[in-house]
């Protein structure tokens, strides 16, 4: 986006002082405040500046200094969990179809009768063999599905950036969370869509305060 010689200045100014009023403004280039004030007002609607009550214009670029990086990608997944959809390993192509359009997610876990994780499907494993299949009445999920070691769990003590990695490195969109290392008993899941909300939720609260 390109600026008139002016915008830039008052652009320059606020990066190195913020807030300022537009009294103060106007009097650092020398001019007026009405000279200025479509400048302003520009420059506030493409949200180069964030013009604040009572208080002035600041450059918004100053509130990037404030973000807390570390809380961003440190915070541990246990805090930002979503809870699983879980199915038997007996049950039907029928059933798990109608429990993933149901609960609207991508991917269903399979437990055991102790409720240990043996096994995963994602929708797309279901759409290919419900396509042209006339057995879905009766053919068990089990023979689908991906089935432990196989599948990438992550564990609670996990940070986002961590996760994250775990996701793109492995081309998945979510990963069960298992209570430890060791342990095939999934307390949660976190997924792309997930870790994207935690981004947005920090940056919505840095730039409301």
């Amino acid at each position: 986006m390109d600026f008139t010689k002016r915008q830039t200045r008052i652009i320059n100014m606020l990066k190195q002082t913020s807030p300022l009023t537009s009294e103060k403004i106007a009097g650092n280039l020398e001019l007026s405040v009405s000279t200025i004030r479509p400048d302003l007002r520009f420059l506030t609607s493409v949200e180069i500046l964030n013009a604040r009550p009572k208080v002035g214009y600041e450059f918004k670029g100053n509130q990037l200094l404030n973000f807390d990086y570390d809380h961003i990608y440190q915070t541990p997944i246990s805090e930002i969990l979503l809870p699983t959809t879980e199915i038997k390993a007996s049950d039907t192509l029928q059933v798990a179809v109608g429990k993933l359009f149901l609960k609207d997610v991508g991917s269903l876990y399979v437990v055991n009768e102790k409720g240990d994780l043996v096994g995963l499907i994602s929708r797309k494993d279901l759409l290919r063999a419900s396509l042209n299949n006339s057995n879905v009445h009766s053919m068990m999920a089990s023979i689908i599905m991906t089935r432990m070691p196989n599948i990438i769990t992550a564990t609670p003590d996990m940070s986002v950036i961590e996760a994250g990695k775990l996701l793109l490195l492995h081309k998945v969109d979510s990963l069960p969370v298992v209570e430890k290392q060791s342990s095939r008993h999934a307390i949660g899941k976190i997924t792309k869509n997930r870790i994207f909300q935690h981004f947005i939720e920090i940056g919505m609260k840095t730039i409301n305060n």
